[in-house]
Parts: C-alpha cells; sequence; structure tokens
C-alpha cells in the first residue's frame, strides 16, 4: 500500500496542486450556480410582468377604455448645454374613455406599483410631459387598481402663488381707508393679473 509522505517535496506539491483545483472549482461551479439562479429569478420577473401586461388590456377594455396603442415609441426632445438630445419613452398603453385619451403605465411587484416609488413617479411625469393626454394612470396589476396620477405644471403651482398674493393684496387694500389708494391696488391687480394670463 502506498502512503503519502509529508517529507517529500514532489507529494507536498500534488497534494497543494489537488486542493488548489479543489478549491477553484467549488468557487466556479457556486459561481456559475449563483448566476443561474439570479437570471432565472430575473427571467420569470420579466415573463410574469409581460403576462400581466398583456391581462391589463382586457383589465382596461372591461373598465370601458378603447386601447388607441401599446407601446408605441415617442421621441422626447431636449437640450443639454444647448445641443439638442433625444430621449425615446414608451408608455405601455395610451386609452381613450368619453372623448379623453389617458396613458396607462402598467407595473407589478411590490414596489413599483406605487406613485410613491422615484422611480415609478419620474416615469409617469417624463410620460405627462412628452405625451398628449388628458391624464396618467398607473395599472396596479398586483391588486386590479387603476389609479389616477397628477402633477402640478409649473404654471399651475406659480398661478396658485400669484391667486394668493392678489387676495393678500386684495385684503390690505381693504383695509385702508382712502379710496385712492383702493383702486390704485385694484388697478395694479387687474394689471398683473391680465400680464400673468398672457403668459
Amino acid at each position: 500500500m502506498y502512503s503519502f509522505d509529508y517529507t517529500n517535496q514532489n507529494h507536498i506539491l500534488f497534494l497543494s496542486l489537488a486542493l488548489i483545483i479543489i478549491a477553484l472549482s467549488y468557487l466556479i461551479i457556486r459561481h456559475k450556480v449563483k448566476t443561474y439562479l439570479q437570471e432565472r429569478k430575473v427571467r420569470k420577473r420579466f415573463e410574469r410582468g409581460n403576462k400581466l401586461e398583456l391581462q391589463a388590456k382586457s383589465f382596461l377594455k372591461s373598465k370601458g377604455y378603447t386601447i388607441v396603442d401599446y407601446q408605441s415609441t415617442y421621441q422626447h426632445k431636449y437640450l443639454e448645454d444647448g445641443e439638442v438630445q433625444y430621449a425615446d419613452i414608451q408608455p405601455d398603453y395610451i386609452v381613450k374613455k368619453n372623448g379623453k385619451q389617458y396613458i396607462v403605465e402598467v407595473k407589478s411587484g411590490s414596489q413599483a406599483i406605487s406613485a410613491r416609488n422615484k422611480s415609478t413617479r419620474r416615469q409617469l411625469l417624463e410620460y405627462d410631459y412628452v405625451v398628449e393626454n388628458d391624464g396618467v394612470f398607473l395599472l396596479d396589476m398586483e391588486n386590479r387598481q387603476l389609479k389616477l396620477v397628477q402633477f402640478k405644471s409649473k404654471m399651475e403651482r406659480r398661478s396658485g402663488r400669484l391667486l394668493k398674493a392678489v387676495i393678500i393684496f386684495a385684503l390690505i387694500g381693504l383695509a385702508i381707508p382712502y379710496w385712492q389708494v383702493q383702486a390704485a391696488i385694484g388697478l395694479i391687480l387687474l394689471i398683473v393679473f391680465f400680464a400673468e394670463r398672457r403668459f
């Protein structure tokens, strides 16, 4: 019977190489299995998402919406340091109901189904800005809920601030006892109001 000689250099070298090969084989196999399982998980998630996205068509029709478009590409044109740039966006559905046109983004999973999710919200905001619409819906296919998401435009926010300023000045004008000052404040407010409406 052959015994291992711990004093023989060749035996030690052979044992060291065998251990290195076994360790490397283990690490490679472990990495391959881990990668395969991760890819499989992602693939299943996308397959499920695609399946739910197709089911969304029936859901929208059952709610009285007419499908106008499905995953068409729209181009978003913007400037970066004065240079024109383009970005393609692809909303899931464009639908119509009662003469109004809506964008519908279909989501599944636990995070993306809410407009509180920053990625989802940014996506909806970009769709709202680029595609002509009367509203943007987030369709949560996990819970079969259609949620209308509305964003305030810069003009609406500015108009709201202007209205508050007009009300404050009007109240100040009412408190002043001189009719000439009240008339002047009223005239200034009218000029500001009509100037704002033109822009």
